[in-house]
């Protein structure tokens, strides 16, 4: 197994950065990945009342694949997250869904202990580990990793978990991936733009779908299947994932749009995955629908 170590990172995904790494189609790599803050904060004085210099959410990468050429796509399967001993939350002042009565910076280190987030002496609840960064390059100019776009990115999506498969559009030659700002947990909306941030070893199979176009990342686990949307507008982000959904519905089935749209209706959830600062940063939402059987 091929390993990509964290020190070898982009604050951007963009077609003119060299991959550090090329592999075949079927390949498994490991994958080093810093937290959001690139390892900076180690205290409960470690404040996030400044801007890393170099930027936010670090990606791994990029790693090229093979043979892959804009038009073809990528299955990313997560096979596994180990992480790091501790992570970090922290409140910003006058940012995240409430930041009106968010007064004071504050930090605070959260031990993780035999898969268990150890938030205080009185608090402690299981680890929900998940990528938050992944991406391919864009076609047209880079994209800062702190934010999504319909090549993946900053999605902060919950369901890109170990044991799921994360399909993303191949823009440019070898798609140049990169992956990072893994988190031990964060609830739905990540209101206050900062999820349990922290370090891990990310293990994925990576597979090149030749002549298999998408517009868009999906994803799909052993229960449901996920479509995503992303916009400053929350209404449109929301829109986008579930016109998303509906074309997979009809495409899945051979549905006419009117029977994929009640379908979704009777079975799909539209969710937010994160709205941590709605109007001054782009919303992320998704579509997830149990899987029915195809046969």
């Amino acid at each position: 197994m091929q390993i990509i170590t964290r020190d070898q990172i982009v604050y951007r995904l963009d077609k003119a950065d060299p991959p550090v790494l090329e592999i075949d189609s079927g390949e498994t790599v490991r994958i080093e990945t810093y937290d959001a803050r690139s390892g900076t904060i180690q205290s409960n004085t470690d404040l996030l009342d400044h801007a890393h210099p170099d930027g936010a959410n670090p990606a791994t990468g990029p790693l090229a694949i093979r043979d892959a050429e804009p038009g073809d796509s990528l299955i990313v399967e997560l096979q596994k997250i180990d992480l790091a001993p501790a992570g970090f939350l922290a409140v910003k002042q006058g940012v995240g869904l409430l930041a009106e009565q968010a007064d004071q910076y504050a930090t605070r280190i959260v031990p993780i202990e035999n898969n268990t987030v150890c938030f205080n002496q009185h608090i402690q609840f299981p680890v929900r580990p998940m990528v938050g960064v992944i991406g391919t390059a864009p076609a047209g100019d880079g994209m800062g990793t702190a934010y999504p776009g319909p090549h993946g990115g900053n999605m902060d999506n919950r369901y890109v978990k170990p044991g799921a498969k994360i399909h993303l559009p191949v823009f440019v030659p070898g798609a140049l991936l990169g992956m990072g700002d893994v988190h031990a947990s964060m609830g739905d909306g990540e209101i206050t733009m900062i999820g349990l941030e922290i370090c891990a070893e990310v293990t994925v199979r990576i597979s090149l779908q030749k002549g298999v176009s998408i517009s868009r990342p999906w994803i799909e686990t052993a229960d449901a299947w996920v479509t995503t949307g992303d916009d400053m507008d929350p209404a449109q982000a929301l829109r986008i994932a579930a016109e998303e959904m509906v074309c997979f519905l009809q495409r899945q089935f051979d549905l006419t749009f009117e029977d994929a749209y009640m379908l979704m209706s009777a079975r799909a959830d539209v969710q937010v995955c994160q709205i941590c600062d709605p109007g001054n940063f782009p919303v992320t939402a998704r579509v997830v629908f149990p899987r029915l059987a195809t046969g």
